[in-house]
């Protein structure tokens, strides 16, 4: 592997892992790995059983990158795939307790707001949890699209076929969650 492949778009990547340089595969791994371990956590808070699902995500897009057709982005079609074994997950295991991590276990730089400052560290760290709170309090059709497309970044047309929705259905979804986080989170609107 050179340098020059680091810096290879996606499908490049995928191009040489078809072609037989599986080594390719662990720099996709090492590209998308944050964002999918990142979108797990939105839905599954204990670090252990999110590293595993991170895992599987991977082992199933290894398995099933023969049949990525590149009409998508590279890490939509990861998403789908983590998207899809949380919803096994959670279906397997429905009355779990997920329980958030406190401000103060997070990765130091996960807020961004300067340590130098502690009440504003501490008003963001209340306004994070109010957020979660409330993300986690919509009902699942909401949160599913609100965490698609605003945290993951997702088009409305990528988020809509996950979820196998119209895209107008999408955004009305995306419209009722929007209001409702709004209201949930009125207090801290001067923040």
């Amino acid at each position: 592997m050179t340098n020059n492949s680091n810096k290879a778009p996606d499908d490049a990547l995928i191009a040489a892992v078809l072609g037989g340089d599986t080594e390719s595969f662990a720099l996709l791994v090492t590209r998308h790995q944050q964002r999918v371990m990142r979108f797990i956590l939105r839905y599954e808070f204990n670090a252990d059983d999110a590293e595993d699902l991170a895992q599987e995500t991977f082992l199933q897009a290894f398995r099933a990158l023969p049949g990525f057709n590149c009409q998508s982005r590279f890490s939509t079609w990861l998403t789908g795939i983590a998207f899809n074994l949380l919803k096994n997950h959670i279906g397997r295991t429905p009355t779990k307790c997920h329980a958030h991590l406190d401000h103060d276990e997070q990765p130091e730089d996960a807020c961004g707001v300067a340590a130098a400052d502690p009440a504003r560290e501490y008003a963001h760290g209340q306004l994070l949890r109010a957020m979660e709170r409330a993300v986690a309090a919509l009902p699942e059709e909401m949160r599913d699209a609100i965490i698609l497309v605003a945290a993951e970044g997702l088009s409305y047309g990528e988020a809509a076929a996950m979820l196998d929705v119209p895209v107008g259905t999408l955004k009305s979804r995306l419209c009722r969650a929007r209001m409702q986080l709004a209201g949930a989170l009125q207090e801290y609107r001067g923040f």
